[in-house]
């Protein structure tokens, strides 16, 4: 019954069935970062104005705004905060959902140009760093991240990093666990 009625309203009601979805369901916001890497392999990292001061530095972050793939939102941040052009995959390589009201996304992205005008209402300092020479004071969720896609800074390809990680999931490891020497594919 619950669904001849919602039928009838989307068909007869025209935007009643949206108004209605719109006003009972809760709202999210999405967050968005990007693992972004120049030509040398390393990323790019923020020093936020706003952030605890023990954990200042982090990815290429921001909230997507209406009207906008949550790709562009990296490309728009990165522009924002530093000055920098970046370009995306449109492909996420990360969802993360179960906090209240809000979703993380991360994307893949490289360094295109741009010359580093930070914003100074939201960054203290950026810069690219080597992986395995990452800042104290990075937020553990990223160096995460970072270390989950080492590939992507060690200029393997996407498609082999998903090869990988299917490798990884056939032999119940997660991702960026070490692995044998034989599993790994050629």
């Amino acid at each position: 019954m619950r669904e001849k009625i919602w039928t009838f309203i989307g068909r007869h009601a025209g935007g009643v069935q949206w108004r209605i979805l719109w006003a009972t369901q809760p709202k999210f916001i999405v967050g968005v970062s990007g693992l972004v890497r120049d030509e040398h392999g390393q990323v790019l990292l923020i020093k936020g104005r706003m952030w605890k001061p023990s954990r200042p530095w982090g990815l290429v972050t921001g909230y997507a705004k209406g009207g906008e793939t949550w790709d562009q939102t990296i490309v728009r941040e990165a522009r924002e905060e530093t000055g920098y052009e970046v370009k995306t995959r449109s492909e996420p390589v990360a969802l993360v959902t179960g906090f209240k009201l809000r979703a993380e996304v991360v994307f893949l992205g490289e360094f295109v140009g741009g010359i580093y005008i930070p914003d100074p209402k939201e960054v203290l300092d950026a810069g690219f760093f080597d992986i395995d020479a990452l800042p104290d004071g990075l937020l553990p969720s990223h160096r995460k991240l970072i270390e989950q896609h080492r590939y992507w800074f060690e200029g393997d390809s996407v498609e082999r990093a998903h090869t990988e990680r299917e490798i990884d999931r056939d032999h119940g490891a997660e991702a960026g666990d070490p692995r044998p020497a034989d599993t790994v594919p050629d």
